[in-house]
């Protein structure tokens, strides 16, 4: 895709320099608000909200903004409030919470710190997605500025439960229509010069397989031992990982060239190739026996296997029924997520891409994750949506996560710049 950046961005010049001036004149209070959300203890597990929820929404309120607070369960608490009237609707989706710290004395700075020491900010969540949710909040702020000449909506969605399967949070907000939006801009972590346009889906299986339990020394000539079973069962299952995708011609080029963007993010050569195309599986918990001296009559493997854009769900299950078949094992669903994208070729990836190539005098790239997210929520109803934010992508949910100031401030900008274009505003 080819973009004139210069005609895109010369009529009322005068609104851009001024956005970009108003996001100049807050740098330190766009980087102070994401020390003061890391300072905050969001973890999840055990996911209560109240305090950061707390402290967001009486920022929001001192600026003039009325905020809706959703709360299905206790701490789970959402906030919505928004800027402009009408259509289209731009959200500015962000996750409050962040998950757990883990040894602290592995920490360079106490995790929840939020120092800024030579020009980064330094604590959990700093890059997922404390930067993000700070700049975000900041943008969505400075947007107000420009009320008037917006033509259509903006709206500021937090969420509480980003990190441990987005049920309560963005997925309830949109199941039930609390808000939907045109576009969606979640501010999760992929650099400066990236957009993530597309995820894999996830599968999750809870594999049960039964046996006839007997004294152990009997065994291996008695009884009937469900471990082995699933043992067997699991040695097959990685058999999946060879079906391979065929994607949709408008996505194809990305999943191509987001294969160079993994190995680069995940430091292995060849590693792209691997989980974009093909299904990943990983066996996360087996419970299975009662004694030591007793042949097991019960196992059970919980199973997460994520799916490349160009299968589906039932394609994969089908496989594993073939397989459970020969075990006598049974298949119980725990959750599915279908893979997901938002076409290259989409107004907001276009606008996104033309902003950021403005701000940071550098075209981004487009790519696909092999993870999952919030945005297949948005994406099943057709809602296309995108992930942008900043972040040191190889600290994320490790020891001495981090965040650099200046790319809080320029992610900052291209939130702003995309939401009065998208609005045509500027």
């Amino acid at each position: 895709m080819k973009h004139a950046i210069v005609k895109v961005f010369r009529m009322k010049s005068e609104d851009l320099h001024k956005a970009l001036s108003l996001i100049d004149a807050r740098r330190n209070n766009i980087t102070k608000l994401v020390s003061d959300l890391i300072k905050i203890r969001s973890i999840n597990p055990p996911g209560d909200m109240q305090e950061i929820a707390t402290f967001i929404e009486e920022l929001l309120k001192n600026e003039g903004f009325s905020v809706n607070r959703v709360e299905p369960e206790h701490g789970k608490i959402s906030l919505i409030t928004s800027v402009g009237k009408g259509k289209p609707e731009l959200v500015f989706n962000g996750h409050m919470d962040v998950v757990p710290s883990g040894d602290v004395s592995k920490w360079r700075y106490d995790p929840f710190s939020g120092v800024i020491v030579d020009e980064y900010i330094y604590g959990r969540g700093a890059s997922d997605m404390k930067g993000g949710l700070g700049a975000l909040i900041q943008a969505f702020l400075i947007t107000s500025k420009f009320e008037n000449k917006l033509n259509g909506k903006l709206t500021l969605v937090l969420v509480p439960d980003e990190e441990t399967g987005g049920l309560l949070g963005t997925k309830y907000l949109v199941d039930n229509n609390i808000v939907v939006g045109d576009a969606v801009i979640i501010g999760e972590p992929t650099g400066l010069d990236y957009i993530d346009i597309g995820q894999k889906g996830s599968l999750w299986l809870k594999l049960k397989f039964r046996g006839k339990s007997i004294h152990g020394s009997l065994a291996p000539y008695l009884g009937d031992n469900a471990i082995i079973k699933a043992y067997r069962t699991i040695t097959e299952l990685y058999n999946i990982t060879k079906l391979k995708a065929n994607p949709p011609d408008d996505i194809k080029y990305i999943i191509d060239t987001s294969t160079n963007v993994a190995d680069s993010l995940i430091g292995l050569r060849g590693i792209g190739e691997l989980i974009l195309k093909h299904p990943t599986l990983n066996v996360g918990i087996i419970k299975g026996g009662s004694k030591i001296n007793m042949v097991p009559d019960y196992c059970e493997v919980d199973v997460d296997i994520r799916i490349p854009i160009g299968l589906t769900s039932r394609d994969v299950v089908e496989e594993i029924r073939k397989i459970l078949e020969k075990y006598e094992g049974e298949v119980e669903v725990i959750s599915i997520s279908e893979a997901n994208y938002t076409s290259p070729y989409h107004k907001l990836v276009e606008t996104v891409e033309e902003t950021i190539e403005l701000v940071i005098s550098k075209k981004p790239r487009i790519f696909v994750q092999w993870a999952s997210s919030d945005a297949r929520y948005y994406r099943v109803k057709g809602i296309p949506t995108i992930h942008y934010g900043p972040a040191e992508v190889e600290g994320i949910h490790g020891y001495n996560e981090r965040v650099k100031a200046e790319d809080v401030i320029k992610a900052s900008k291209v939130y702003l710049i995309t939401a009065l274009k998208f609005l045509e505003s500027i």
